[in-house]
């Protein structure tokens, strides 16, 4: 069993500090609460305790600053760019910040500190206790009834769409355009670090990850916590549940977190039923939704090893992108396919005589996408990092379902060597030349059956290019360039597909906009532009449609970075609907008072039955009184 590092960190400082004041609880279990201080015994004590507290953090918080400074500052301080800013992190837990520096995208920065030194960086930042965090008494008090099972049947959006083609379209639902415009908040569920796990619904539960690594069930109706499981690490990943013989309830919830691990848990009661490690490389993370068929899962592998420009003595690239196919049963990991099926090998030194190895790259960042009837599945890839050639990053490739060999790969844009910090900050010691342009594919391909009979394969890329492709062997049937793209702009984390169209978001800020394309040719049907953003939040404000668009009773549900969920008829574009998630403040079911909401970005909303669900506060928003994330569940009329 692995300790979660906030105790890890909160260890080495009691000891640092010689006096008890915080407390960790182990990963990989099901909880219903934490609350880890203890009493004082005494007025005096406690006052004691409380200035030897005070004293501890501001002198860790002073190392914290230095180490700021050197490590971060170039980054995170105006003008910003590819990072929050100083005052967005602000606003997170330390143990999101801890998380970050430790095993998430900001690994590298942190090499070569102690627990002590990344927890010092995460309280200067927070001005909080390494140890703080969002008090769970609040889910503990809104637990579900006793007795409450998990149960099935019903409508649902499971995993990353409700088909394994990813066209986000509802499956059933009896939300159409002329209802609507009354979809209300029927109910809030406030939680800490969010940000990416879009919301799955199975039945009369919904399961939601966080950055915090909580991962929760709750009741579709209520929000009530069925349960809570403590991951290993932070969980970014849209859960995906299925038929499983040896869960005891006969259902399972799949997910992985940022350590690679991939993860089993009994549906109804939240109990660890497996777990693996997919990957041993110390950069590799999960971001994708995993893809369930039949008795496997297919895990993607995605990577931080983005973030090494500037370390003279890491032997810069060695992460690939991969799919692990896994066994439902025992987690027995079936076959892995690297999406660069050439293994790194050495080919020069950098500048401080540090040996450099390639191909590297490659991530896969999203959810596979499944085709029975050519027994393959579809995967998007990431850059490429190092400037060994190959024909595999920035491309769509087609895995064998029973073997995972590669039957094709087509690549869009060749030499796209990218690594963060070249050349914006003082070149890194690993920069690629040239570098980028960062050109990924971050979303899910589409596959679609077409009138007629023939099937396409459909694409959007960071450029801005959106392609149809035969998904027999990867050509080229179209391709529509519908933005201008950028290392943040062009189509992000998604798209969405109805019977005619395919519904592509752009982030670039030329041109933020959502358009529909038909799906034969590629031709433009309709185009609406964000408005300028207004946004009702503290933070990163834009007006990109970075995150996906969902479908449901012919009304098109898109995501704003200003905080807006737009509805439009998908046929026209007329508007239909709009709701500011930011510019309300909730009271939420797990008794969290004033919270406020924030940007959309990465994840879209999830459609099932009567009820749409979204999670609001991509970047946190400073001045909530709450955690950093609200859940909110839509209704007609909020009933």
């Amino acid at each position: 069993m692995t300790t979660k590092w906030g105790g890890a960190v909160a260890a080495a400082i009691i000891m640092a500090a010689g006096v008890g004041l915080w407390g960790g609880s182990a990963a990989g279990q099901s909880v219903a609460g934490e609350n880890d201080r203890p009493p004082a015994s005494a007025p005096g004590n406690a006052l004691s305790a409380r200035q030897a507290q005070a004293a501890a953090q501001a002198k860790m918080a002073a190392h914290g600053e230095e180490l700021f400074g050197q490590r971060c500052k170039s980054c995170h301080m105006p003008p910003v760019e590819h990072a929050p800013s100083r005052a967005e992190l602000a606003a997170q837990f330390p143990n999101v910040i801890i998380d970050a520096l430790k095993t998430g995208k900001m690994q590298a920065m942190a090499s070569g500190l102690s627990d002590s030194d990344v927890a010092s960086i995460a309280v200067f930042i927070t001005g909080q206790s390494p140890d703080a965090h969002f008090d769970l008494t609040g889910e503990s008090r809104n637990a579900c009834p006793a007795g409450a099972k998990f149960n099935p049947a019903g409508p649902s959006w499971n995993g990353w769409s409700p088909d394994k083609q990813n066209t986000r379209v509802a499956a059933s639902t009896t939300i159409t355009a002329a209802n609507a415009p009354k979809l209300a908040v029927k109910w809030a569920f406030a939680y800490q670090g969010g940000r990416y796990g879009e919301p799955t619904v199975v039945g009369n539960r919904v399961f939601v990850t966080s950055s915090s690594g909580q991962v929760y069930a709750l009741d579709r109706q209520t929000g009530c916590v069925a349960w809570a499981y403590k991951a290993r690490g932070s969980v970014r990943v849209t859960v995906s549940v299925g038929k499983n013989a040896k869960a005891p309830s006969g259902w399972a919830a799949y997910f992985g977190d940022m350590s690679r691990n991939q993860v089993a848990v009994d549906a109804n009661t939240g109990k660890e039923l497996w777990h693996v490690l997919i990957d041993s490389g110390g950069r590799g993370i999960l971001t994708g939704a995993p893809a369930l068929w039949g008795d496997t899962l297919y895990v993607p592998l995605s990577s931080f090893e983005e973030g090494v420009a500037g370390l003279a003595a890491y032997e810069c690239c060695k992460q690939r992108g991969a799919v692990a196919a896994v066994d439902i049963l025992t987690g027995k990991i079936k076959w892995k396919s690297y999406a660069i099926p050439t293994a790194p090998a050495p080919f020069k030194k950098n500048a401080v005589g540090t040996q450099m190895f390639g191909p590297a790259g490659a991530a896969i960042w999203s959810s596979p996408t499944i085709d029975p009837k050519r027994g393959v599945l579809y995967v998007a890839t990431g850059d490429s990092y190092t400037n060994v050639e190959e024909a595999y990053s920035d491309a769509v490739e087609a895995m064998d379902l029973k073997t995972g060999k590669i039957k094709w790969a087509h690549q869009m844009t060749e030499e796209d060597h990218f690594l963060v910090g070249c050349p914006q900050q003082a070149p890194g010691v690993n920069c690629p030349t040239p570098n980028g342009p960062d050109f990924d594919f971050g979303s899910s391909p589409i596959l679609k059956h077409m009138k007629g009979g023939k099937d396409m394969l459909f694409a959007g890329q960071k450029s801005g290019q959106v392609y149809g492709l035969n998904p027999d062997d990867g050509k080229i049937i179209w391709q529509t360039r519908i933005g201008k793209g950028s290392a943040l702009g062009g189509v992000e984390w998604g798209m969405s597909a109805d019977n005619d169209n395919l519904y592509v978001g752009i982030a670039d800020r030329s041109l933020p906009s959502i358009s529909a394309l038909r799906l034969t040719d590629g031709a433009l049907v309709w185009r609406h532009r964000a408005p300028d953003p207004k946004c009702s939040f503290e933070g990163r404000c834009g007006n990109g449609y970075s995150g996906p668009s969902s479908l449901a009773g012919g009304v098109l549900f898109t995501v704003n970075q200003d905080g807006h969920i737009r509805a439009f008829l998908a046929k026209t574009g007329e508007p239909v609907w709009d709701y500011d998630t930011a510019g309300r403040r909730y009271e939420t079911v797990n008794g969290v008072k004033n919270q406020r909401g924030g940007n959309l970005d990465a994840t879209g909303m999830s459609i099932a039955g009567g009820m749409a669900f979204v999670m609001a506060g991509f970047n946190g928003a400073s001045g909530s009184s709450g955690p950093d994330n609200v859940l909110l569940a839509f209704s007609v009329d909020g009933k």
